[in-house]
């Protein structure tokens, strides 16, 4: 019987343990650049990096370490896995995507309903409208960034590694949402308000939610 993605994960999770420590960094900077490589299918990517952690440890019960078994080209190494598997172009990056978005949704429409039991107010609809079409977009490209930032950096020893992540994943992080809430809060602030009941926005928000949660349960099987 065929194994999960999740009980891939959890396996490799065990088996990485008989690992030294010296062979266990240079093993997950190679699974983490893997993993990170958002072009190809998640599970085709675990059952590879099984693969790789089976024959590794193998070679390390032989007597070679893990730099020799990659030959001294970790990177490398990773880079033809990664050409010989199915690309799935952006697939990966719509569905992560489409996780966050639903709870960012969820989580802002329930907080509306719930402010809304204690405060009557007009809701800016088409200011609420726009932010709620640009925050996929912009979430699209705010992973795209992450991940491209993380895999640059993986194989980087440098003493300057952890101050460059900062400041490229922070100003992705921080710029994009911060526009991405102000600009139609500013432009759109005070066109067509709207009064909307605090219960029709606690529905809508529990239904995306549950969505959400049932998506994600169905994501790890």
């Amino acid at each position: 019987m065929a194994r999960t993605t999740k009980q891939l994960i959890d396996e490799n999770n065990e088996k990485r343990k008989q690992l030294n420590e010296e062979d266990l960094e240079v093993y997950e900077d190679f699974l983490l650049y893997v993993r990170t490589d958002l072009r190809v299918s998640e599970h085709e990517t675990e059952v590879i990096l099984m693969d790789v952690l089976d024959h590794l440890l193998e070679a390390v019960s032989h007597g070679s370490s893990a730099i020799e078994f990659f030959g001294h080209d970790v990177k490398g190494h990773a880079d033809e896995i990664l050409e010989e598997l199915p690309n799935e172009s952006n697939k990966a990056v719509m569905k992560m995507v489409m996780m966050g978005v639903a709870y960012f949704y969820s989580i802002y429409f329930i907080v509306s309903g719930i402010v809304g039991i204690f405060a009557d107010y007009k809701t800016p609809l088409i200011s609420t409208l726009s932010l709620l079409i640009l925050v996929p977009i912009g979430g699209f490209f705010i992973i795209k960034m992450l991940f491209n930032i993380i895999q640059r950096y993986i194989f980087d020893k440098s003493q300057y590694k952890k101050f460059k992540e900062t400041v490229y994943a922070g100003l992705v992080v921080g710029v994009i949402p911060a526009i991405l809430i102000l600009v139609p809060n500013i432009i759109f602030k005070d066109m067509m308000r709207v009064y909307i009941p605090w219960w029709i926005f606690l529905v809508i928000g529990i239904a995306i939610y549950s969505i959400y949660k049932i998506s994600k349960k169905n994501g790890q099987n």
